[in-house]
C-alpha cells in the first residue's frame, strides 16, 4: 500500500495568489490521505464586484471549499473496491477529494471543473500522493465534447439547483459504460427529490439509495448508486 507523507510535513502551497493548505481527513479510511484547500475559502468571493457577481451565477467559486457530500463521498470511495485502470470521471471535481480518493486505488481519473484554480488544487495534491491524474478538463461538466465513457462517475453535491437536474441526468446516461456505475451524493438538496423522480425516464436506474456514514462535518449525506437501464454493474 502507498505510504503517504506525514500531514504535518506537506508545505502549502499558492494557486492564483490564494495560500492552500494540506487537510487530511480521513485517518480511519487512509492514513495520510488528504488534499489542498484554500487556508480563506471566502477569499475568492471577497474579490467579486458586485457586477461579476451577479453575471457569475452558478459560476461562483465553489470550488474553494471541501463541502460535506464531497467530504463523506472520497471518504466511501475509500473504503470501496475500484479495480486498478478503471476510467474515472470526477463531475464538477471541486478540490476533487472523491476523485484523488479512487486515484489512490489505482483508478484512471478524469478530473473536470470549470474552474482553472480547482484543476490547480486536484494537481498539487496528486503529487503529494504520488498519483497521476487521467486528465485535468477546465469546462463545464455539462458540455463535456468528447465521446467518453467511464466505469464510474463520482458527483458531489451537484444537485444544489433544481434546474441542474436535466443536465445530471444526460451527463450520466452520456457518459455511463455500459456496466458502469454512478456515484451520487447529496447532502439533501431540493434538488434531489426532482432528480429521483426524473430517474425511470432517463434510461437510468437507482442500484441503490442509503446514508453514508456519519462524518466529523455532521451532515447527513445520501449516496445514490446508479446505472444504465438494462445493465448490470459488475
Amino acid at each position: 500500500m502507498t505510504q503517504f507523507p506525514d500531514p504535518d510535513t506537506v508545505r502549502p502551497v499558492v494557486v492564483q495568489g490564494f495560500r492552500a493548505v494540506w487537510r487530511a481527513s480521513w485517518p480511519e479510511e487512509r492514513p495520510g490521505f488528504g488534499i489542498y484547500v484554500l487556508e480563506d475559502p471566502d477569499a475568492p468571493l471577497e474579490q467579486l464586484d458586485e457586477a461579476e457577481f451577479e453575471a457569475t451565477d452558478e459560476r461562483l467559486p465553489y470550488f474553494a471549499s471541501l463541502w460535506p457530500a464531497g467530504d463523506s463521498l472520497a471518504a466511501a470511495v475509500l473504503r470501496a473496491s475500484i479495480e486498478p485502470g478503471a476510467h474515472i470521471l470526477d463531475l464538477g471535481c471541486g478540490v476533487g477529494a472523491p476523485g484523488l480518493a479512487a486515484a489512490v486505488h489505482g483508478g484512471a481519473v478524469t478530473f473536470v471543473d470549470w474552474d482553472l484554480r480547482a484543476l490547480e488544487l486536484v494537481a498539487h495534491s496528486a503529487t503529494v500522493l504520488g498519483v497521476e491524474p487521467a486528465a485535468l478538463h477546465a469546462r463545464d461538466w455539462r458540455r463535456l465534447e468528447e465521446d467518453l465513457r467511464f466505469d464510474r462517475v463520482l458527483g458531489a453535491d451537484l444537485l444544489y439547483e433544481a434546474r441542474n437536474v436535466p443536465a445530471v441526468l444526460t451527463v450520466l446516461a452520456e457518459r455511463l459504460a455500459p456496466t458502469g456505475e454512478a456515484w451520487v451524493a447529496d447532502p439533501g438538496r431540493d434538488g434531489l427529490a426532482t432528480f429521483l423522480e426524473a430517474l425511470p425516464g432517463s434510461g437510468l436506474r437507482l442500484i441503490e439509495r442509503r446514508r453514508l456514514p456519519q462524518r466529523p462535518h455532521g451532515v447527513a449525506v445520501t449516496l445514490l448508486r446508479i446505472a444504465l437501464l438494462g445493465h448490470e454493474p459488475p
